[in-house]
């Protein structure tokens, strides 16, 4: 029983130990931030794959364009414009408003006006930047604690992906983003309220919503500065995503009734001569307005909070490691069946054919597996797993190379290529040290009536048994190959011919134990060995062809005495 256990262990000590081994290179290659760019690549086209969610019904988008500025040959918009825009929509009962403009000093005419309305207007939300160059929100709305900050965090290559919610600023005092004031804002009229969950991982629950924060490796990012309170940005869409009104439309009162009642409306410029753009996860270089992303972000609160729209979170670090070994040891298993397994085995054309389709399905595999966790909220590796199992399925190839190269297909030990090039190494690291060297010759008998009685095919499966045995039964720092026909060799490195002879005995012992029936042997009713065995000191004199030939003489000593024995080339001289 432990024998066998141990021989599937052999069989299988590739499979076991490269495809961790290879994760785990790929994993710390990974650690190095070299995979990231690519893994964001993935996390952009996975938005761009992924159906439109359609318009959020929540919100309404009043922008400011360019033909609203050339139609009122202004900007920035006077405190009186911006006063009257502020009421009509205040006068049609939204139930918050976000003004996504700075307005850090007053511009004439109509200050007191703006201001009073400021002060007047509880659901009324400004912004600030706190992040860099500092621009102050209005004097009113501050003191009221009706301000968000408006900082958005950029990735290197210049897209937004995350969400920065929260920061404690330069005076200690933590503060909210401008889309979190208003999705508070409006979840309050549902009775929903901020609450923390798990404190060990800064859990925050907002109604439905479950939010963790980013930490310095969260996801595929490594290294990232996650300074406040960041999460990922699950985007509804671009701007077709949300119901807009232009600032004209509004100014005139060019819209149905009752078009902002119970909603939260967003003004924002959408101007591309105004300096608001940026770059988001669906297009590679046209940007996007800061506020529609402001729309983004505000949106994916609502709607996580209220309808259980997934937030993108990330596994752990292990979860993360376990998906790639899982897929790295799949793509080593189904490598290695097609490559080892008797299909098509005359057209190896055929057979890398087949190689490179499966490479292709497992690509498809990872690639469309990561998109369908990405639409149910996580964001997992994509490019690391891939890379893995690449490397081992060439790998895999590689090794078959080597292995038809240097092993004995039928047995599935070294062949005597294989061997002469072992012995020629053993021997000169061996003399290296002047010490000594073994070699037993092994030859099973009467395989001639055996294969004459019960078939070639019954044959080739008993040199397999017999090989395999042979392979369990030596020592760890010895080498078992088949050295032609029935015949195997067994190189012992720093050996005696005692110590060999030991080995030699236990290989006849465990092939006897074989119990492989041969009922036209001339010596056993089972299949048994015939051993040779020579020893040689190292000392710079002889040469492994004098250790060949007197172990081949030590095996033609033990064949005629009788075979199913072991002979010592020192000995049978003796006896000669």
């Amino acid at each position: 029983m432990f024998q066998r256990i141990r021989a599937k262990l052999y069989q299988w000590r590739k499979g076991l130990l490269i495809p961790p081994t290879v994760a785990g290179l790929i994993i710390a290659t990974g650690l190095t931030g070299i995979l990231q760019p690519l893994e964001l690549l993935f996390f952009d086209q996975f938005f761009r794959w992924r159906s439109p969610e359609g318009i959020d019904p929540r919100i309404l988008i009043v922008t400011i364009d360019e033909s609203d500025i050339a139609t009122l040959k202004q900007w920035p918009l006077s405190d009186s414009v911006l006063a009257q825009l502020i009421q009509t929509i205040k006068s049609e009962n939204p139930r918050v408003i976000g003004l996504n403009i700075f307005r850090d000093f007053p511009i004439s005419p109509g200050e007191e006006k703006l201001n009073h309305l400021f002060s007047t207007t509880p659901n009324l939300i400004g912004i600030e930047q706190i992040i860099g160059q500092k621009i102050e929100p209005p004097t009113k709305l501050s003191q009221l604690d009706q301000v968000g900050f408006s900082d958005l965090v950029v990735d290197n290559d210049g897209k937004i992906r995350r969400d920065l919610v929260s920061l404690i600023s330069d005076q200690q005092k933590q503060k909210l983003s401008f889309s979190m004031m208003l999705a508070l804002t409006y979840l309050e009229k549902e009775g929903i309220t901020p609450e923390l969950g798990n404190s060990d991982k800064d859990e925050i629950i907002i109604g439905k919503a479950q939010l963790f924060p980013l930490t310095k490796n969260s996801g595929n990012y490594i290294n990232l500065d996650y300074g406040g309170y960041q999460i990922l940005l699950n985007y509804r869409g671009k701007k077709d995503s949300f119901q807009t009104l232009s600032l004209l439309d509004v100014l005139n009162q060019n819209y149905p009734k009752n078009l902002f009642n119970d909603r939260l409306v967003l003004i924002g410029v959408i101007a591309d001569s105004i300096d608001t753009d940026l770059l988001t996860p669906f297009h590679g270089s046209k940007t996007t307005s800061g506020t529609i992303i402001q729309a983004n972000t505000t949106s994916q609160i609502l709607s996580a909070a209220l309808d259980n729209r997934p937030l993108i979170k990330v596994w752990s670090e292990p979860l993360e490691w376990l998906w790639i070994l899982t897929w790295t040891s799949l793509g080593m298993g189904m490598t290695y069946y097609l490559l080892n397994k008797n299909i098509f085995p005359y057209n190896s054309f055929i057979k890398y054919g087949l190689f490179l389709i499966n490479n292709v399905f497992l690509g498809f595999g990872i690639v469309s597996s990561s998109y369908l966790l990405f639409v149910q909220g996580w964001w997992i590796p994509t490019v690391t797993p891939l890379t893995a199992t690449l490397i081992v399925s060439v790998f895999s190839i590689i090794d078959r190379w080597k292995y038809l190269a240097t092993f004995d297909p039928l047995t599935q030990i070294p062949n005597r290529l294989y061997f002469d090039n072992i012995l020629e190494q053993t021997w000169l690291l061996n003399n290296l040290y002047r010490g000594q060297m073994a070699l037993i010759l092994c030859d099973v008998d009467h395989f001639k009536q055996y294969n004459d009685t019960y078939g070639h095919p019954a044959g080739d499966t008993c040199l397999y048994q017999v090989a395999q045995c042979l392979r369990i039964a030596i020592r760890r720092t010895d080498f078992v190959a088949r050295y032609g026909g029935e015949e195997f060799a067994i190189i012992l490195p720093n050996t005696g011919r005692e110590e060999a002879s030991q080995v030699a005995q236990r290989i006849l012992e465990e092939v006897r134990n074989l119990r492989i029936e041969h009922q036209t042997s001339l010596t056993s009713n089972y299949v048994t060995l015939s051993c040779g065995v020579a020893s040689l000191c190292i000392s710079g004199q002889g040469s492994t062809k004098i250790l060949i030939e007197q172990a081949d003489k030590a095996l033609y000593q033990a064949k005629k005495l009788g075979r199913n024995q072991v002979k010592i080339y020192e000995s049978f001289l003796l006896e000669a």
